[in-house]
């Protein structure tokens, strides 16, 4: 599953793959690591649409895991509840291994743009490669 963000920019798309990392690997841990994105980042051709992912895939909360940074960078696109009730969420997934898809899907604001890679397919996300 993938997320469609609120603010379609690269830019922007990395920053929140990051700081999902972040989660799993605090700063203070990880800063000699090459790859620092949680996941992929999308960006449709027509310019308007950007997205991460997938976002469904287990990965470790770390028990110094900073949940404030992560739901501070999304919080245009979710209310003040909905960034409350986030804090809450990762807090209780802390020190396990957990998905953030379910995390996404107790977001009203969210769960709309949350996309199958069909979906994103059929939505010509990927274009055709041409064959020479």
């Amino acid at each position: 599953m993938n997320l469609i963000l609120s603010t379609p920019s690269i830019e922007y798309s990395k920053a929140v793959s990051h700081e999902l990392w972040m989660l799993a690997r605090p700063r203070g841990f990880s800063e000699n690591e090459t790859s620092q994105y949680h996941c992929g980042t999308f960006a449709h051709p027509d310019g308007t649409k950007v997205a991460i992912g997938p976002i469904d895939n287990l990965h470790r909360v770390h028990l110094s895991a900073n949940e404030e940074l992560f739901a501070e960078l999304i919080s245009a696109a979710i209310t003040q509840e909905e960034k409350d009730d986030l804090k809450i969420n990762i807090i209780n997934v802390k020190g396990t291994k957990a998905s953030m898809l379910p995390i996404i899907q107790s977001i009203p604001s969210l769960v709309n743009n949350l996309i199958t890679r069909e979906q994103m397919v059929i939505d010509g996300w990927f274009p055709p490669v041409e064959e020479s």
